[in-house]
């Protein structure tokens, strides 16, 4: 079922490649609210999501992009023309914010394929009120007013398709935003700002076990967890029936990317039904691995630069199951991961 499979490979491929080394175990207890890192109270905040993913802003800007885009001006200039359009258009500057924290929810359309309504949950040191202000004129009357649970939600009209913050593949042409408190915007679809404002008034929060998934590493700059459901892998046809069984006992990912005084640190972890399937799912991993070098052919064409990159990657990369989790780590130098972003 090609739905099911680009669900999963965006789902490993996002983890795999947005993710920390973060030894952490499964068992461990879930911290007090007192004493919650920014990034987990924050994440608390979102509504019912089935996935969510929490950026440190403040070091993307400071450290993540300058170093993965090093050696490359172009594209780091693009980067920051995307902020400013989404600045431009919306008056919301993504370098004002210190974090985000996005929650996704899937869905179905009437076709089958899989749908995604993402919400931001942008926090920081600014004037929310202000922020939302400079929206309205930014967007020279192109906006409409709701009122919903005591907020008001504004909702843009966007002359083109944006990403949003400027910074993610979630492209809107309506957006909605509404303050929920001084510091914390809501941005997004409206059925997703509606549920962020039901969340900040104690309804239908993000489930405590799905917000510990995206936050077990507090060093990460991007940290990542949540559900896979079952639709999602039923009746999947990958490469045998053996590899599409393990595939589908995945039930839960987690993982982080962050940085070392060499380069970048990346694991993602998929926790499946029990250990023997974990077991699998890595035997199946390390196969793969094994037509790397055909496959590494077919995507290079010919190019002996890109071969090598990637051949570096499927070199680096650790695969290990422990209990019903499959670990998958990988730490690339810093020339690596800013040569692999300009080649692909």
């Amino acid at each position: 079922m090609k739905r099911s499979l680009a669900l999963i490979a965006s789902l490993a491929v996002l983890a795999a490649s947005a993710s920390t080394f973060a030894q952490t175990r499964r068992g461990r207890a879930a911290r007090p609210a007192a004493s919650a890192s920014p990034a987990a109270a924050l994440v608390a905040q979102l509504p019912t999501s089935d996935a969510v993913l929490a950026v440190d802003v403040k070091r993307l800007f400071s450290e993540g992009l300058p170093r993965a885009y090093a050696n490359n001006a172009a594209e780091l200039a693009r980067v920051n023309a995307e902020i400013d359009k989404f600045k431009e258009q919306t008056g919301l500057d993504a370098r004002q914010f210190e974090r985000v924290a996005f929650g996704a929810r899937y869905g179905s359309a009437p076709s089958g394929a899989t749908t995604v309504e993402v919400v931001a949950l942008a926090r920081g040191a600014f004037n929310a009120g202000a922020l939302v202000a400079a929206g309205r004129l930014a967007s020279q009357g192109k906006y409409e007013e709701q009122r919903y649970a005591g907020k008001t939600i504004y909702v843009f009209s966007l002359d083109q398709q944006v990403k949003l913050l400027g910074l993610f593949k979630a492209h809107l042409t309506r957006l909605a935003v509404a303050q929920l408190d001084a510091n914390t915007l809501a941005v997004g679809k409206i059925e997703r700002v509606r549920a962020a404002v039901d969340a900040a008034g104690g309804r239908g929060r993000l489930a405590p076990e799905v917000a510990a998934l995206a936050t077990r590493d507090d060093g990460a700059i991007i940290g990542l967890g949540g559900n896979v459901p079952a639709s999602a892998t039923r009746g999947l046809d990958f490469l045998s029936p053996e590899f599409s069984r393990s595939i589908a006992a995945i039930r839960q990912f987690y993982g982080s990317v962050g940085t070392t005084a060499e380069g970048f640190r990346m694991m993602t972890t998929l926790r499946t039904t029990d250990a023997a399937s974990a077991k699998t799912l890595g035997d199946n991993i390390e196969a793969l691995k094994q037509f790397a070098p055909f496959a590494i052919g077919q995507v290079a064409r010919g190019d002996a630069e890109k071969a090598r990159l990637l051949r570096g990657v499927v070199t680096a990369t650790r695969v290990a199951p422990q209990g019903e989790e499959l670990q998958i780590s990988l730490e690339l130098a810093q020339s690596e991961f800013a040569a692999l972003l300009q080649a692909f």
